[in-house]
């Protein structure tokens, strides 16, 4: 990758050649000099999950890894290439909570960003989802597990811009 630049490649995946940046369907895109591959950066896609309480207060768990360490967030995680996102939810709270839950609606679809990484930019697909029986334990990636109510929901601690919007959409309906 160039210095200073998280999303940039120097080489090619397939051949090894340079790549270069063209524009390409008014975008600009990096292309190999060598053999034409066009190197499409794409969102990468999550599931997460909107689970509240008895008393309608909202789990949000604490995160155990950067990027955002310590900040909450919704407790979810990225799918797997091919994976559904409601079994990608599921799998995703059985790892981080060690819980397994019912997936109901969709709340929404929201573009973010995630990192200075390869693919920095996220798909993220919110659910309301129940937890089944089972007590919720945090597992590697959650430092905290904890309720808030509507009313004292951490605003200036959330991990990702995105999840304003979210919860805002969650609160609305």
């Amino acid at each position: 990758m160039k210095s200073g630049d998280c999303t940039r490649f120097q080489f090619c995946p397939k051949c090894g050649g340079r790549l270069t940046v063209k524009k390409l369907d008014h975008l600009p895109r990096q292309v190999c000099q060598e053999c034409g591959f066009i190197f499409y950066q794409n969102s990468k896609p999550t599931a997460s999950a909107i689970i509240t309480n008895s008393q309608g207060q909202l789990l949000l768990v604490k995160r155990n890894m950067n990027p955002r360490k310590g900040y909450w967030d919704l407790p979810g995680g990225f799918l797997e290439e091919g994976e559904d996102p409601i079994k990608g939810l599921k799998r995703e709270m059985k790892e981080e909570l060690n819980v397994n839950v019912k997936v109901g609606s969709l709340v929404g679809i929201y573009i973010d960003d995630y990192s200075c990484s390869y693919q920095s930019k996220t798909l993220n697909i919110a659910y309301v989802a129940k937890p089944l029986k089972g007590k919720m334990t945090p597992m590697d990636d959650v430092s905290e597990i904890k309720w808030f109510s509507k009313t004292k929901i951490p605003w200036k601690q959330l991990a990702f811009p995105w999840m304003h919007a979210v919860l805002r959409d969650w609160l609305g309906r």
